[in-house]
C-alpha cells in the first residue's frame, strides 16, 4: 500500500477495513527480516495518519458521530483493537527487561521508539481509543453500542492496568487515552452507568477495577482521568436513584473504600509535591496547573458525597481495624488512621466554604433562601444522614476527647519521678490533629447558625445549610454529655500543658531584661502585666514544659463554648422576616441550660484561667473573654459567683495574680 497522498488522506471510512488488515496482518506476521520491518513502519505510519485525521474529524464533527455508528465503523474500531491484542501482548513480553533507570523510556528519540513495535503497536492502540472517545462524545448510540462491546476490550484495559504497565512511558499514553474512553463511554447515560459501575468500580475482581488503578497511576493526567470519570458516575442526572446508591455503596462497601482511601493518599501527595515545588521553584508551569485541577477534583467527589449526608459515615468506615491481640501493647492500638485526619480536613473545607457562601446570602439580604442547599440521601439504608450526616461528628469528638483526657493524665510528671520516665502516649499526636479538626467543623457549624437554634421544615431530600446549621447547634446544645466533655477537656488540656508565657523572666526575677548572652532568650515582663497560667508556667523553664503542648487545643475549645452560649444580637431579618434579640424561645432556653451546666462543672473557672498569654495558644485570651460575655450574659447566678472571686496575692510579685480553683 502507498502512502496516503493529499487526496486520498480525505476521510473516506469506507477504507478504514483496508487500513487495519493490511496493518494487523503484517504485524500478526511476527516476520523478522527487515524488509518486513520497513515495510510494516511504513504501513505503520499510514494507519497513524489516517486514525489521527479520524479522531480529529469525531472530535469537530458532532453531526458525523451517529453516521460513523449506524455505517458499523465503531464495531470496526473495536475489532480492530481485539485483534492487535494478542500482538499487543507478544510484543510487550519480548521487550528486555527495564534497567535500573526507570526513565529510559521517556529520553529515547523518536527514530529509537519507532523501530519499537510495542511502541508503534501501542500507539495505533491508542488512536483507536482516541476515535472511540470522540465518537461517543454526547452520542448515546455509540456508548450503548460500546458499552455492549465491553468484555472485547476488557482484557486490554486489565493488561494496562498492571502495575509495570500502568507506569511504563511507553504505556501512559495509552492509559490516559483509555481511561477517557470510559469517561465518555458513561457520560450523561444512565443506562451505561449502571452496567458499567459494578463492572469497574465495585466488582470482586481484583484485575477489572479498572477505576482504583488508573486513581493510583502516577501520571497525572491518568489519574485526573479517572476522577473526572468518578465525577461522572456520581454527578449524573438521577431518575431512579441510582446516583444515590453509588454514594452510598462508595461510602460503604470494600471497594468503594479502597477507592476513597486512594483519592485522600493523592490529595495528600499532590499537597507535598506543591509545597515542594514552591520551596524550589516558586514559579508555576503546567505540572502545577495539572497537580492543582487533579486536587480540585478530589475534592468535588467529596463535596459530592458530603452533600449527599455521607460525612460522619465516611469517618467512622474509615476507622482503624481492630486487629490487635491481648498480648499486644496498647500502644499500639490505632485510634485514628491518616486517611481519617484527611478526610477530616475535607470536611472541615467543605463546611467553611459553605459558611462562608451563608454569609455573603445574608449580607446579600437573601436570608429566606438559605443557599446554599444540601440535597440529601433520606433513603440511605442506615441513618446515615442525620443531621445532614455531620451528627456523628459530636461522637467521634467526644470519644477522641475521652482517651486524650485519660492520655494526659497519664503522662503527667509525678513528683520525684523523671519526666523522660513518664510515659508519653504517642497516638495523642494524631488525636490532637483530629480534636482541632473537629472543632474547627462545630465553628463553621455553629457560626453559620448565627447563635440560633430554630429551623424551618423544607421540602423533603432537600436542606439548607443556614437551616441544617440551627439544627446542629440545637443538638449540640442539647447534649449535656458534649458539654461536659469540653469543659473536662479544657480542664486536662490546661493541667497538661499550662500556658507558655511570651514574657520570661531574667535571672534576678526583677522583670528587667539583660544584656548578657545567658538571658539572651528572656523577655522581661512589661510594665503593668502579670505572667500567664496563674504564675505557674512563667517560673517554668521551657524544658521543663511537657514534650508536647497541644497547641491551639485550649483556645479552640473555648472558642466552641462561646458559640454554645452566643446569643444574636440587634435586628435582622430571620427566616424572611423581622425578628429582634431572645424572640426564639428555644434558643433562650438552650442558652441559659449550657450556661448552668457550664458554671455547674467549673467551666467559669476554666474560661477565666484561659484569659491570659500563651504561646501555643495565640488570642485565646480575646476568645475566653468573648466566651464570659456570654456565659454571664443574662444569668445572675454566674454573674454573682465571678464578682464572689477575691484574687490571691503571690508571694513573688512577678508571679501575677492567681484565682482559687473550687
Amino acid at each position: 500500500m502507498q502512502p496516503l497522498d493529499e487526496e486520498e488522506e480525505r476521510i473516506d471510512e469506507a477504507r478504514l477495513i483496508n487500513v487495519f488488515e493490511a496493518h494487523a496482518n503484517l504485524v500478526a506476521s511476527a516476520s523478522s527480516s527487515a524488509d518486513d520491518a520497513e515495510f510494516e513502519i511504513e504501513k505503520y505510519e499510514n494507519v497513524k495518519r489516517y486514525l489521527t485525521r479520524l479522531g480529529k474529524r469525531m472530535a469537530e464533527d458532532p453531526e458525523g458521530r451517529p453516521i460513523f455508528v449506524k455505517n458499523g465503523f465503531s464495531r470496526m474500531v473495536i475489532r480492530s483493537l481485539a485483534s492487535y491484542y494478542p500482538t499487543f501482548e507478544r510484543a510487550q513480553a519480548a521487550r528486555p527487561s527495564p534497567s535500573g533507570d526507570g526513565d529510559e523510556a521517556a529520553w529515547r528519540t523518536e527514530t529509537e521508539k519507532k523501530d519499537d513495535l510495542y511502541h508503534r503497536i501501542s500507539i495505533v492502540m491508542m488512536l483507536c481509543m482516541r476515535v472511540l472517545r470522540n465518537v461517543m462524545a454526547d452520542n448515546p448510540e455509540a456508548q450503548i453500542e460500546v458499552c455492549q462491546k465491553i468484555d472485547r476490550l476488557l482484557p486490554f484495559f486489565v493488561n494496562i492496568t498492571r502495575f509495570h504497565n500502568l507506569n511504563d512511558p511507553d504505556t501512559v499514553p495509552l492509559c490516559c487515552t483509555g481511561v477517557q474512553m470510559l469517561s465518555n463511554l458513561i457520560t450523561k447515560n444512565s443506562i451505561v452507568q449502571d452496567e458499567m459501575w459494578p463492572r469497574i468500580v465495585t466488582t470482586d475482581k481484583d484485575e477489572e477495577k479498572l477505576v482504583l488503578k488508573f486513581l493510583s497511576s502516577a501520571d497525572t493526567g491518568t489519574s485526573s482521568a479517572a476522577q473526572v470519570l468518578l465525577i461522572n458516575f456520581l454527578r449524573a442526572p438521577d431518575s431512579n436513584g441510582s446516583t444515590y446508591r453509588r454514594c452510598y455503596e462508595l461510602c460503604t462497601s470494600p471497594q468503594g473504600l479502597q477507592i476513597l482511601q486512594s483519592l485522600l493518599s493523592s490529595s495528600q501527595s499532590i499537597m507535598l509535591r506543591i509545597g515542594e515545588q514552591l520551596k524550589n521553584e516558586p514559579e508555576f508551569d503546567t505540572e502545577w496547573e495539572g497537580l492543582e485541577d487533579s486536587l480540585g477534583f478530589i475534592w468535588t467527589i467529596f463535596s459530592v458525597l458530603f452533600d449527599q449526608g455521607y460525612s460522619s459515615l465516611l469517618v467512622s468506615a474509615l476507622a482503624p481495624m481492630d486487629a490487635f491481640s491481648s498480648s499486644s501493647n496498647p500502644m499500639d492500638e490505632q485510634l485514628i488512621t491518616n486517611s481519617q485526619v484527611i478526610l477530616l480536613k475535607c470536611i472541615d473545607l467543605w463546611l467553611h466554604a459553605y459558611h462562608l457562601d451563608t454569609r455573603s446570602c445574608w449580607s446579600e439580604g437573601s436570608i429566606g433562601s438559605f443557599a446554599p442547599r444540601l440535597n440529601l440521601d433520606l433513603n440511605a439504608k442506615e441513618d446515615a444522614v442525620k443531621g445532614g450526616g455531620l451528627s456523628g461528628l459530636v461522637d467521634h469528638f467526644m470519644r477522641l476527647s475521652a482517651f486524650a483526657r485519660g492520655a494526659m493524665a497519664r503522662g503527667i510528671a509525678k513528683e520525684g519521678t523523671p519526666e523522660e520516665n513518664q510515659p508519653q502516649d504517642r497516638r495523642l499526636i494524631g488525636v490532637h490533629a483530629a480534636l482541632l479538626l473537629l472543632l474547627e467543623c462545630f465553628m463553621s457549624i455553629n457560626m453559620s447558625a448565627d447563635g440560633w437554634s430554630d429551623g424551618v421544615v423544607e421540602e423533603e431530600g432537600e436542606q439548607s445549610f443556614a437551616n441544617l446549621s440551627r439544627t446542629l447547634l440545637s443538638e449540640m446544645r442539647g447534649n449535656e454529655a458534649f458539654v461536659e466533655e469540653l469543659v473536662a477537656l479544657l480542664d486536662q488540656t490546661h493541667k497538661y500543658a499550662p500556658a507558655l508565657s511570651p514574657f520570661r523572666p531574667d535571672k534576678e526575677g526583677s522583670g528587667t531584661s539583660s544584656n548578657s548572652s545567658a538571658d539572651k532568650g528572656s523577655r522581661p515582663l512589661p510594665q503593668g502585666h502579670a505572667y500567664s497560667s496563674t504564675g505557674k508556667a512563667a517560673q517554668e523553664g521551657k524544658d521543663k514544659q511537657p514534650a508536647y503542648g497541644f497547641d491551639h487545643l485550649k483556645r479552640d475549645i473555648v472558642r466552641v463554648l462561646g458559640s454554645l452560649v452566643y446569643a444574636p444580637t440587634g435586628n435582622y431579618r430571620a427566616w424572611g422576616k423581622p425578628s429582634k434579640t431572645f424572640e426564639s424561645p428555644l434558643t433562650k432556653t438552650q442558652i441559659r441550660q449550657v450556661q448552668d451546666l457550664v458554671r455547674e462543672k467549673s467551666g467559669l473557672f476554666h474560661v477565666l484561667n484561659m484569659t491570659v498569654l500563651d504561646e501555643r495558644n495565640p488570642y485565646m485570651r480575646e476568645h475566653a473573654i468573648f466566651a464570659l460575655r456570654y456565659l454571664l450574659a443574662g444569668n445572675q447566678e454566674s454573674q454573682n459567683l465571678v464578682a464572689s472571686l477575691q484574687p490571691t496575692q503571690s508571694q513573688n510579685p512577678n508571679r501575677g495574680m492567681q484565682l482559687p480553683m473550687v
